[in-house]
């Protein structure tokens, strides 16, 4: 995401001259236009010239992989996302529960391993520290589901009648 000046608003009516607008590439020479800082909410896309960029978003290198310690495949480890690319800017950076394998890893957002996040590399991670999966966690939320039982026909009073909102149609 780029932050850009308008320097020309001669040729539309839609942007001000002097305002700082966030810039979404759309092709090697136009930009979606934004007020806000989501693409999806542009107003137009309008050619590279008309703007001066102010702001460009820097990603920071890569961590190098040499660092990465060896992992038992069969245990579960908690470790600290620090790294990932910028088409996966949607996962926040934080602490997971990975699954190793060789050079990546399943990781997941719970310790029971039910919701699966992705598969990444381990030397985006850091901090591994092994846990065991019977422990429990007092800041893992837990939800219970209630089930319902379902009335059957013999349950229905005799008096019952089912109602139809095409009653009326011949």
């Amino acid at each position: 995401m780029l932050q850009g000046v308008c320097v020309d608003a001669s040729l539309t009516m839609v942007l001000e001259k002097g305002k700082t607008y966030f810039l979404f590439p759309n092709g090697p020479n136009h930009y979606y236009v934004s007020k806000f800082p989501n693409a999806g909410s542009h107003s137009g896309c309008f050619h590279k010239s008309l703007f001066e960029i102010v702001q460009e978003d820097e990603w920071p290198p890569e961590p190098s992989a040499d660092s990465v310690p060896v992992l038992d495949s069969s245990k579960v480890y908690k470790a600290k996302l620090v790294w990932r690319r910028p088409g996966y800017k949607q996962i926040p950076l934080g602490t997971y529960y990975l699954k190793p394998l060789k050079t990546h890893a399943h990781f997941y957002y719970d310790r029971q391993l039910k919701r699966l996040g992705g598969c990444f590399p381990l030397h985006w991670f850091e901090g591994f520290r092994e846990i065991d999966v019977e422990e429990n966690e007092t800041n893992e939320v837990v939800f219970e589901t209630e089930v319902l039982e379902c009335e059957t026909r013999e349950e229905m009073p005799e008096n019952y009648e089912q109602m139809s909102i095409f009653d009326f149609v011949e």
